[in-house]
Order: C-alpha cells, then sequence, then structure tokens
C-alpha cells in the first residue's frame, strides 16, 4: 500500500471519530428527559436465545426461556407510530404552539437516515395525545424519531449521525433546540434489538406439489381464491387478510408461486406454490399456523397436491402439531418484551 493511500485512510477515520464525537457531545448536551419522575423506563432488550423455527419433521423442541424482570414489557411513553422500544427519539418543546401546516413544510425532505425510517408525531395542545401531524392541528411538542433496526440490521453510526444533522435542521428551522437521544445508548440499544430479533424471528412456510400434471394459472388462482386468497400487490403472490384493529385490511398467510407464470398471458402452468407466514407480523389471537395449516389441507385437496416441507419431504400432522407448540414459546417471548407477534412495532422491528 502507498504512502497516499495509507494517509487518505487514516484521514478518514479521524473524519469518523470526529463525527461520533461531536454527536456523542451533542446528544449529552441535550439529555432525554422525556420520563416522568418515578418512572421505569427501559429499551434495552437482551437476546432471549430463542431457536429459528424451521417447518421439519425432526425439528427440536425449543426449550422454555428464563426471562428477567429487565426484559418485562416496557411502558408506552408515545403510543401510536412512535415507539421508545424500537426508535431513538428527539423532542422539541413548542411554546408557542404550533399548527400542523407550519410544521409539516419544516420536515425533513427525505424522512430515511441512511437505510433508517424516521418518523414524527405531534402532541396535541388539546387533547394531550400524540399523533401523527394534521394540516389543521395544534400542537405543543413534537417528536422526530429514527427506527434502530430491522430484518437489514442495527443503525450505525453514520446513519445516527445523519437522524441527529436532521434533527438539527428542524430545530433551526422551528428556532427550538431539540432534546436528542444519547448516541452510545441508541448504538448500543439497536445492537440489543437486533440480536433479539435473530433470535426470536421465524418464517415458516408449507410446500403444496403437484401429484401429477401441474397446475394452469387460472386454475390455481380460483382454487386460491375459493379458499380466501384475494390477488396480493406483487406477481406470484396472493394473500389471505384479517381485519386488523382499525379494520384495515392486513396479510396474514402468503401463497407464493412462479412470478413469470403469472405475468404470462395464461399459458403456463406451476407445479408447486408455497403457503409463507410472517410469525412475528401476524397476531397471535388470529391463530395465523392454524389458518395456513387449514388452506393447506383445502388447496392440497383442490388441486391435488402433497403437503411438503423445502426438502420435499412429507409434513404429517404431528410434525404440524410440534411446530404449533413451539410457536406458543415464541409468541409468549414476544409478548414478554412488549413486542407482542402483529403489533405495530413487531411488524416495524421484522420488516
Amino acid at each position: 500500500m502507498g504512502q497516499l493511500q495509507t494517509a487518505l485512510i487514516v484521514i478518514g477515520a479521524i473524519i469518523i471519530a470526529a463525527v461520533v464525537a461531536y454527536n456523542t457531545w451533542q446528544s449529552s448536551k441535550f439529555k432525554r428527559q422525556r420520563a416522568t419522575p418515578g418512572d421505569d423506563v427501559q429499551t434495552a432488550i437482551e437476546p432471549a436465545g430463542l431457536d429459528t423455527l424451521q417447518i421439519a419433521t425432526d425439528s427440536p423442541m425449543v426449550e422454555p426461556v428464563s426471562l428477567g424482570p429487565d426484559v418485562g414489557p416496557r411502558p408506552r411513553l408515545v403510543p401510536l407510530q412512535i415507539d421508545p422500544l424500537i426508535d431513538a427519539i428527539a423532542s422539541y418543546q413548542l411554546e408557542p404552539v404550533r399548527s400542523g401546516d407550519v410544521l409539516l413544510p419544516r420536515l425533513p425532505k427525505t424522512a430515511r437516515a441512511g437505510a433508517k425510517r424516521m418518523l414524527f408525531e405531534g402532541r396535541h395542545a388539546e387533547t394531550g395525545k400524540w399523533e401523527p401531524l394534521q394540516a389543521q392541528g395544534q400542537y405543543a411538542e413534537l417528536q422526530a424519531a429514527v427506527q434502530l433496526c430491522n430484518r437489514a440490521g442495527p443503525i450505525n453510526a453514520i446513519e445516527f449521525s445523519e437522524f441527529i444533522a436532521k434533527c438539527h435542521e428542524l430545530g433551526d428551522a422551528l428556532g427550538v433546540a431539540p432534546d436528542l437521544p444519547d448516541m452510545a445508548e441508541a448504538l448500543d440499544q439497536a445492537r440489543s434489538l437486533d440480536a433479539f430479533a435473530n433470535d426470536n424471528d421465524a418464517q415458516l412456510s408449507i410446500t403444496l406439489r403437484a401429484r401429477s400434471v401441474p397446475w394452469g394459472m387460472d386454475f390455481l388462482r380460483q382454487r386460491a381464491q375459493a379458499v380466501g386468497f384475494v390477488p396480493g400487490a406483487e406477481a406470484g403472490r396472493m394473500v389471505l387478510l384479517y381485519q386488523d384493529v382499525e379494520q384495515t385490511p392486513t396479510p396474514l398467510v402468503h401463497l407464493q408461486f412462479d412470478a413469470r407464470a403469472d405475468l404470462s398471458d395464461g399459458a403456463a402452468a406451476v407445479s408447486h406454490a408455497t403457503l409463507l407466514l410472517e410469525v412475528p407480523q401476524a397476531p397471535a389471537a388470529q391463530k395465523p399456523f392454524s389458518r395456513m395449516r387449514q388452506v393447506a389441507r383445502e388447496l392440497a385437496t383442490a388441486l391435488d397436491a402433497a403437503v411438503v416441507d423445502d426438502n420435499n419431504a412429507p409434513l404429517s400432522d404431528a410434525a404440524l402439531d410440534h411446530i404449533e407448540k413451539q410457536l406458543d414459546m415464541l409468541y409468549e417471548v414476544l409478548d414478554q418484551h412488549g413486542l407482542p407477534a402483529g403489533s405495530a412495532a413487531a411488524q416495524r422491528l421484522f420488516s
């Protein structure tokens, strides 16, 4: 390596270290004071150690997980989108109160910090409730948040620095100094979330394979619609929906098949399709795995298909019962960590 390359590497390292140090100082300067006296607000999550579930006839039984008091459900300071369990939050006290039509144009043009999503909410001056900003609303406080982790991994120092920079820009536009989250605490929380998510994520699938002739696309769609599936947003995908608490149709189980065949003129055929369940994203109360088993049986009969796993091995009812027991333990772990399956926070974390 030449002297010029070495010098450039050293300079780059110094610049990154300087950015981290600056934002750490800024975060310390505006230390969070969101919790009221006596609140025990804990946001770091320790990995629970739960093995990833797999649909297979020889899947090992997952041992129960011992949970300490430090990983129990967290109090929710913000009841809507922003959640202190998975977000780093900056707050702005607005005196006098500001209307939404004043705040909205001053938000960052891009609501992302690197690959991580940013969210904004206001505390309504009259009701005291947090809500997404509305143009006609009057707000006494504003919060900006960045999601700390998703399936792509935890937020890093550069992404967090971008979030802090956008918070300062917003504060300058509002004439209000932000109360910023501590960088070291946020990165540590993000790593803990990532470890927890890796240990407790589960995507389960059941494959239907044609016993004799492949299925034409129209035939497959008609049989899937007969058991409750509707077309999905992407080619090669249909979804089984449920009504969430806001009565919004939400995917529960996915049916996937060859997208190219789906986009064809109708002459194409497929010999297999896969039912997919994103466990943390579907509420346990909806019994999504039982529903997936039921539609698998109905489709297997309608399509003359074998029910198999990813290795093309037959899936017996006993094997599926075994999986369902494992899921009960996973649901319990998610509940005790304040991330019940199907909740807004779980859907965001496991996405």
